[in-house]
Formats: structure tokens, C-alpha cells, sequence
């Protein structure tokens, strides 16, 4: 396997990639855990498992984008940012290192100035949201990852957000930070229905939202890969064990059909969450009824169902790359990121 082009989506909590061959059809999606804010040295260690899996040529060329910046471990985003490169161009000495900064296609990593960090910062989002528009004429485009959702319009092949940095996005509802996995379950609701009665909630990180879709039988197992709240075992049993804690309950306490309904409640404001948040994105009335929602992320079985209740017809995210194969359980739907920025490189210099 020749790999021409890696694309590299680097988080605060997992590092993720695409490798596409000459042709330009992707031959690998890897996730890795890599919990920045505890230190550089977890995102070396990440890329040099990716490395070793995908085994690159020395002419091999890396597009990146980032939201790791916002890690607690930096001072601030320019830090973040500038820091996140210089590691690129340490790990690829020889090769050429692109980066992402939104409309302005990608940079040079080794001539990145102050002036261009606001346009990198957190612009994942803009390069998948941009493959949609080179794709599909009118969309709207929902991405729901482990900790995040983007929320996207496209019109005329436009991308039409109102916002751009994560406070202009939050501002006006096209990021939110809710995914289902790392989101903890307090931030879902502070109150819930148990036994008969409205309970209010421990505000404390007992539970996330992955242990509520592993009750509920949603969870995509290989996304999980950050320690339970508790550190504990990532079964049925633990996560309703965690769940329990919210309510000030031991899992003997109850039946586990009633921690599975508690579980579905939790679903259900978490979707509200993200219906709410899309009808305002519709409200701008830019989107024919026509107009099909695009689900990216491992949660994207969220939009489907999303797509189902606001009568919209629902494609997946994978119908509009270049997939040739999977090495493991991750798609390039799962890491569109960093699919896309890998495409969106490969297609400023053509197949080789």
C-alpha cells in the first residue's frame, strides 16, 4: 500500500487520520487516544502508532487541522496552535506539512505567522463542511463526535455559518459541545424521572454520555476509547453502575430495565439538545425542504434518527468520499476531518 497523502485531525482527546493512495481513495482510518492536556508527549507517542500502521514514503505529503489548541495544557490558542505544528514538522522533517486555515486553503507549516493562527484555531469543521459544498449544491451538514457537533448549512455550494472561531460557532448554535461519548451525563439534564418522581441529579462526573448509549445499545464500542468516569470496566453493568451514582443509587438499588430507561432519558434530552440546535439552523430559511441531511461522526446515527423526525432525507457522510477499504472498526465517516483535509490536499495537486 503506497500512502501519497495523511490527514490529520489533531484533538484534545484523540489524534485521527486518513491515508489516501496515488489515486486518491482513502486506505486507512486510524483513531488514537491522545489526551493532550497531559502533555506533549501523547501526541508523539499517538502519531508514531499511526506511523508505524500506515508506514508512509518520505515523499508522502501530511495536511492538518486542529482543535487540540484549546487544551488546557497551553497558555492559549496561539500556543496551542504553534506548538501543535512544530510538532508536525518535527515528526515529518522531510516532507511537506500542510495546514489547514479554512478559506485560505493550507499553509506552509515551517511559515505559519501570528496573523494566520485565527484561521487555523478549531477549523476542523470548515474543511468538511467545504468538501460537502464541492459535493452536494444544498445540505446541511451535521457532525456529532465523541465530544462535539458541527452543524453546517451549505447553500448554492456555499458553506453559510455565521460563525467561525468556537465562541462566533457556539454564539450562534453550529457547535455545540455535546457528542456520545465523552459528554458527561450531568451536562444532559440536572434532573430525571425515577420510580414515580422528578429526581434532581448530583452535579459531579460520575457517568457520560458513553455509558448512556452503551445501555441503551447505540454505543459504537471502538469509539470509546478514553478510562470510564470511574475508571471502571466499559460494560452494561458499569455504565449502569455510574448512572446509578447520579441519583444518589447503588446498581443493586433498582432493576437494570429501570437503568436502561433512566439511560433512554438521558438520549432523549441529549436529542432535543440537537433538534433544538438544527431548527435554528433551519430557521434562517436558507434550506429547501428538498435539502438532505449529512451525518458525520461516530454519533451520526443521531442525525439519521434527527433527519427521520424533521422530514429531511438522510446520506451518509461516506456516500461522498472516496472509501476503498478499512483496516479497522473506524470509517472515514467517523474522522471526516480528517478524511477531508486529505482530500481536499490531494485535490490542490492531483492524483499521482
Amino acid at each position: 500500500m503506497t500512502v501519497e497523502v495523511i490527514g490529520w485531525d489533531i484533538g484534545g482527546a484523540h489524534l485521527k487520520a486518513a491515508a489516501l493512495n496515488g489515486a486518491g481513495e482513502i486506505v486507512a482510518v486510524i483513531q488514537e487516544p491522545c489526551p493532550l492536556w497531559q502533555g506533549m508527549d501523547r501526541l508523539h507517542d499517538a502519531m508514531g502508532r499511526i506511523l508505524d500502521t500506515v508506514s508512509p514514503q518520505s515523499g508522502c505529503r501530511h495536511a492538518v487541522t486542529m482543535t487540540g489548541e484549546l487544551a488546557d495544557f497551553f497558555e492559549n490558542r496561539e500556543q496551542g496552535v504553534l506548538a501543535l505544528v512544530e510538532t508536525m514538522i518535527q515528526r515529518c522533517p522531510k516532507n511537506t506539512v500542510g495546514i489547514f486555515a479554512g478559506y485560505d486553503g493550507f499553509l506552509d507549516a515551517k511559515t505559519i505567522t501570528p496573523e494566520s493562527i485565527p484561521k487555523i484555531a478549531s477549523a476542523n469543521w470548515l474543511a468538511s463542511a467545504l468538501w460537502v459544498a464541492e459535493n452536494l449544491r444544498e445540505a446541511v451538514f451535521m457532525d456529532i463526535g465523541s465530544t462535539t457537533t458541527d452543524i453546517a448549512l451549505i447553500c448554492g455550494r456555499r458553506v453559510e455559518s455565521r460563525g467561525y472561531t468556537d465562541y462566533e460557532r457556539m454564539r450562534y448554535g453550529e457547535l455545540l459541545y455535546s457528542g456520545i461519548v465523552r459528554t458527561p451525563a450531568m451536562a444532559l439534564a440536572d434532573r430525571a424521572p425515577f420510580e414515580g418522581e422528578w429526581i434532581g441529579l448530583m452535579a459531579e462526573h460520575f457517568a457520560t454520555a458513553a455509558d448512556v448509549y452503551r445501555l441503551c445499545g447505540e454505543l459504537p464500542e471502538h469509539a470509546d476509547q478514553m478510562p470510564a468516569a470511574d475508571g471502571g470496566e466499559k460494560t452494561v453493568t458499569g455504565s449502569a453502575r455510574r448512572l446509578a451514582r447520579l441519583f444518589g443509587r447503588d446498581l443493586e438499588s433498582a432493576s437494570m430495565k429501570q437503568w436502561r430507561q433512566a439511560a433512554r432519558f438521558f438520549r432523549e434530552r441529549q436529542l432535543a439538545k440537537l433538534r433544538s440546535a438544527l431548527d435554528r439552523q433551519l430557521s434562517r430559511g436558507l434550506i429547501g425542504d428538498d435539502a438532505p441531511l449529512i451525518g458525520a461522526g461516530v454519533g451520526r446515527f443521531l442525525v439519521r434518527e434527527l433527519a427521520a423526525r424533521s422530514g429531511f432525507s438522510y446520506r451518509d457522510f461516506s456516500e461522498l468520499l472516496p472509501m476503498l477499504t478499512s483496516q479497522n472498526d473506524f470509517h472515514a465517516a467517523d474522522c471526516a476531518p480528517a478524511a477531508t483535509v486529505a482530500c481536499l490536499a490531494m485535490r490542490e495537486v492531483g492524483p499521482t
